[in-house]
């Protein structure tokens, strides 16, 4: 068992069709030239999708794992290590495949799931095509466009993607039973559904999100008084606490009519009218 990682393997065959069935479904239509999959656990969704790339990468952290899988796959690519620490731009780039046709797919301890997202869907710095990913039923409403309370990772998700909330998927599908709700959720890229450059965006949430239980107008206050001011983050490094001299900063205002709702409350029309102001 997986249990450092706390991995719950998924067991119902019935899902595991169905994800299969979806990810040859979403690579067919996108005319995608590239698969990739992270964390195939006990290579129970791998062996019903091995045949659909030519160009199959495989990412697994735990070496037991690959050592039990005994898999004969002559099309695909299996990288041993963490999946946050390797080079996957490079790892396409060096096979001349581009991530503009790459399907990304995962079941993997939700505990990491902000970091991944984030590293192939939130960063700006490269575009995946689609994916579709196993999460904590909590994370997928809160990712969905019109989710109730927006996440700071919501935005940065749904400002280059369609997130499509696919089913709900009972704990009884896995072994051990997890202790949360989990859900399917996907992913598909679409240009120009935001008119606000995607630095401004990084730099507002930076700003605001860290008191999100505040109103707009509240926050606004706040950040005058103290100068609490944030740099634009890098696609894959830290963000910096505070601006060196170099850096542009960006002076928010909040329109009169938002300064009683919160980050969470606002509409991507009304983000833009604060962003473009």
């Amino acid at each position: 068992m997986w249990s450092y990682l706390w991995q719950n393997f998924l067991i119902d065959s019935k899902v595991r069709s169905y994800i299969a069935e979806h990810i040859a479904k979403m690579y067919k239509e996108l005319w995608c030239e590239a698969l990739i999959e992270i964390g195939p656990g006990k290579w129970a969704i791998t062996k019903l999708i091995d045949t659909i790339s030519d160009n199959f990468f495989v990412i697994e952290k735990d070496v037991s794992l690959i050592e039990d899988g005994k898999l004969k796959i002559e099309n695909w690519t299996l990288i041993q290590g963490d999946v946050l620490e390797v080079d996957v731009d490079k790892l396409l780039q060096d096979k001349k495949l581009d991530s503009k046709k790459t399907l990304v797919v995962w079941n993997l301890p939700y505990y990491i799931t902000s970091p991944i997202l984030r590293k192939f869907f939130g960063n700006g710095s490269q575009n995946y095509a689609w994916g579709i990913f196993m999460l904590q039923d909590e994370v997928g409403q809160k990712l969905r466009f019109d989710a109730k309370k927006k996440s700071y990772l919501r935005w940065l998700i749904n400002y280059a993607y369609q997130v499509h909330y696919l089913k709900w998927v009972p704990g009884k599908c896995f072994k051990p039973i997890p202790k949360v709700k989990s859900c399917l959720v996907e992913l598909k890229m679409e240009d120009g559904k935001l008119n606000i450059e995607r630095g401004k965006l990084i730099q507002f949430l930076e700003m605001f999100a860290p008191f999100s239980r505040k109103t707009l107008g509240s926050i606004e206050k706040i950040i005058a008084k103290h100068s609490v001011t944030s740099t634009i983050k890098a696609p894959s490094g830290p963000v910096e606490s505070s601006p060196s001299p170099r850096d542009k900063m960006i002076k928010f205002v909040i329109p009169e009519e938002l300064k009683k709702k919160r980050l969470e409350e606002l509409s991507f029309q009304e983000l833009e009218q604060i962003i473009k102001n």
